[in-house]
């Protein structure tokens, strides 16, 4: 069969396919997907850099972008790099979400690196339930990690039984739903705000993803810093908003990964979940008191 006999959105497909080749420098993003049960596959090709695409299309008329948890500073130079957005008039309105969460971040933690993290989070982790168990309200474990999500979850219902629910959505009043970050995402806004959220680590990129080790790739052969542009914004996007149904409530949100505490850009992570009040210590009496808060 010829390239011109093939559809007009296959031999697009087939033109981008052979650019990885013959220009690495705007390589788009190849990946594919598969539906087992359905028998079927998809093969996915995406530019990495739109900047240079949209830029064209900002300049022929006025446009107006309304968003939330884009970045801390009012201007947002990340995101308008991203998004081919020049010189702008950039408003930041009043945070409608003034409530203070309060914020457990422990200093002894090994680091999630590390081989001796896993027992230690599981520790802590039961350590938080068993503290909030006589308050009433959802406790949330978020864990990026799958085998982790997958043990945290078999241990805590060993010992809580039906509370405890692995990625699902019908809970008990004090149910505890052990989580990813995708499903949280998905989820979060049909779900009682949690009284308690235990986070394990930041949620930064992983680059055993291809499409991630794709992006840090083009931030590599363009000279620019991969961490600050990438990998560190969408870490604190996804943090302002997975705490966000527990700043309605004025909740606890433990943060167990001890890089916030010992890395240069904690400060920055810090101010991303401000407004907060720092709790250095663990007591039932933490969650008592935040019950007592929020009780009509």
């Amino acid at each position: 069969m010829e390239l011109g006999d093939l559809p007009d959105a296959w031999q697009k497909f087939w033109q981008q396919f052979q650019k990885v080749n013959t220009n690495l420098s705007s390589s788009p993003l190849l990946w594919a997907t598969i539906a087992r049960r359905q028998g079927l596959f998809s093969l996915h090709c995406v530019p990495v850099e739109i900047a240079k695409i949209l830029s064209p299309i900002w300049q022929r008329q006025p446009v107006v972008l309304i968003g939330n948890t884009l970045e801390p500073e009012t201007e947002a130079p990340i995101f308008r790099q991203r998004f081919g957005l020049g010189e702008l008039t950039c408003l930041k309105f009043s945070d409608s979400q003034t409530e203070a969460i309060q914020l457990y971040v422990p200093y002894q933690l090994p680091l999630p690196n590390t081989p001796e993290f896993q027992a230690a989070f599981i520790h802590k982790v039961r350590t938080l339930v068993c503290l909030s168990a006589t308050s009433p309200g959802l406790t949330v474990v978020l864990v990026g990690d799958v085998p982790l999500k997958s043990q945290v979850g078999t241990i805590l219902a060993s010992e809580f039984g039906s509370r405890v629910q692995v990625e699902k959505t019908c809970l008990d009043e004090n149910g505890i739903l052990v989580t990813g970050w995708e499903f949280w995402r998905e989820h979060q806004a049909c779900l009682p705000a949690p009284q308690l959220t235990v986070i394990a680590t930041l949620p930064l990129p992983s680059l055993e993803n291809p499409l991630v080790a794709g992006r840090v790739a083009f931030y590599k052969r363009s000279h620019q810093d991969w961490f600050r542009l990438y990998l560190l914004p969408t870490a604190l996007n996804e943090l302002q908003r997975a705490i966000a149904p527990a700043r309605e409530n004025q909740g606890i949100v433990a943060l167990l990964d001890r890089r916030v505490v010992n890395r240069s850009y904690g400060a920055q992570i810090l101010a991303a979940l401000s407004p907060l009040a720092r709790i250095n210590y663990l007591d039932p009496s933490l969650f008592s008191q935040s019950s007592q808060d929020n009780s009509p």
